[in-house]
């Protein structure tokens, strides 16, 4: 049983597909080349699956299921940015995550995430009835 006070953290230097103009199709979008908030996201949700590993027995892992995130500072290519996940509770089935991220400058972003503990194949099996109905 995870306690809360358990950190983990989870760094990564911005690439190019981190970038938010990584994420315009058409020519009409145009996004800064700073950090996404979506690639942010992911190190953040990163951060509290490792927080989590000691919790999953063989067949399971955890998925994100809640997320309030303000992204509230830009981080450019190639910069260090780090996630660091707090548990802060256990509630039935969902673990509560306060999360930050920082770049050398200091806090970009801070959440609110839940994650659960699911079996692996049969989250992916529900996936796939999804597809084919």
């Amino acid at each position: 049983m995870l306690e809360a006070g358990l950190t983990a953290t989870v760094s990564m230097h911005v690439r190019d597909a981190d970038l938010a103009s990584a994420f315009a199709e058409t020519e009409v979008e145009h996004y800064p080349h700073v950090l996404s908030t979506p690639a942010l996201l992911g190190l953040m949700e990163r951060a509290c699956a490792k927080a989590m590993v000691s919790a999953l027995s063989e067949g399971q892992l955890s998925v994100g299921v809640n997320t309030d995130m303000s992204h509230t500072q830009p981080t450019a290519l190639d910069v260090l940015v780090s996630a660091t996940a707090t548990l802060s509770k256990v509630e039935g089935a969902l673990y509560w995550f306060d999360v930050e991220a920082a770049d050398p400058a200091g806090i970009v972003a801070r959440a609110r995430h839940a994650r659960a503990i699911v079996d692996h194949v049969q989250i992916e099996q529900r996936a796939e009835r999804r597809r084919i109905a």
